[in-house]
């Protein structure tokens, strides 16, 4: 649902084994090329194995780029119709500077696409949970599961246009529009 609204030239933040990539509409034109990234080459390879198991010219629309995401200065400004991320701002240690930096090389008209878990603003319950034994799960998996999604977001500076969550309020999904003030 969330990939529907990628279009043009794509860049997914994090992208780990590209366990996203069959969601990219690259037949049809909507999506002219998208450029998987992550920090890690080991998972960038995975991602690889799969692009590589396209048909031929699927696999064109995809390449894949070592990048820290609070530093893609090898992107330029505006560089990008879309960017997505999805499951990545648990495990960024500043998810604002990352969010940041999605914003700067989105285009102005461009979306920035979120999938994201975090703490539910409707269940207290599951809340208190989550941040109970948020420290033991991010030395185990390497994510903070009880992030404040919404607040990060606009501490950014992004402009939520669709906001929508699921299980108990732990999902979100959001199109966003990049900050160009």
């Amino acid at each position: 649902m969330l990939f529907f609204h990628a279009r043009g030239e794509v860049l997914e933040v994090g992208a780990g084994t590209g366990r996203n990539i069959p969601y990219y509409r690259v037949g049809n034109g909507i999506v002219r090329q998208v450029i998987l990234t992550d920090s890690s080459d080991k998972m960038l390879g995975e991602a690889k194995s799969k692009v590589e198991k396209l048909s031929k010219k699927a696999a064109s629309r995809f390449q894949t780029n070592v990048v820290d995401a609070s530093n893609m200065s090898r992107y330029e400004d505006n560089s990008f119709d879309t960017v997505v991320d999805s499951f990545g701002i648990c495990s960024f240690e500043n998810p604002e500077s990352v969010l940041r930096e999605m914003s700067r090389v989105c285009k102005p008209n461009g979306k920035i696409l979120l999938l994201e878990h975090g703490r539910s603003q409707t269940f207290e319950g599951l809340t208190n949970y989550l941040d109970r034994h948020a420290e033991t799960h991010a030395k185990h998996w390497g994510c903070v599961w009880n992030k404040d999604i919404v607040q990060i977001v606009r501490e950014a500076g992004l402009i939520i246009e669709t906001f929508h969550t699921w299980h108990f309020g732990t999902t979100y999904y959001l199109i966003c529009r990049p900050s160009k003030s």
